[in-house]
């Protein structure tokens, strides 16, 4: 099953974060717990771990891009799985 990769929170009082930059690309293979993408708030940076093990299947929110709080940023799945 696709699993959605979203933006953290990051603070209270928030609406946007940064995707600063993706560790991992399209393709990849993900662990459950390694770090996939840097993002940056207007109150701290952190990483995005995956949350599942599975394919970086789809990346939504290019690097430099900003996106609002809890969107989607990617979807991780099997090698063969449907997404939409």
């Amino acid at each position: 099953m696709a699993t959605e990769v979203v933006m953290p929170q990051g603070g209270t009082g928030l609406d946007t974060g940064l995707v600063k930059q993706w560790l991992k690309h399209e393709g990849d293979a993900v662990r459950k717990g390694e770090p996939i993408v840097e993002v940056e708030t207007e109150k701290l940076s952190l990483e995005v771990e995956s949350p599942v093990d599975g394919i970086l299947r789809k990346i939504f929110v290019a690097e430099g891009t900003e996106a609002a709080i809890l969107s989607v940023l990617a979807i991780i799945g099997s090698a063969d799985e449907a997404i939409d």
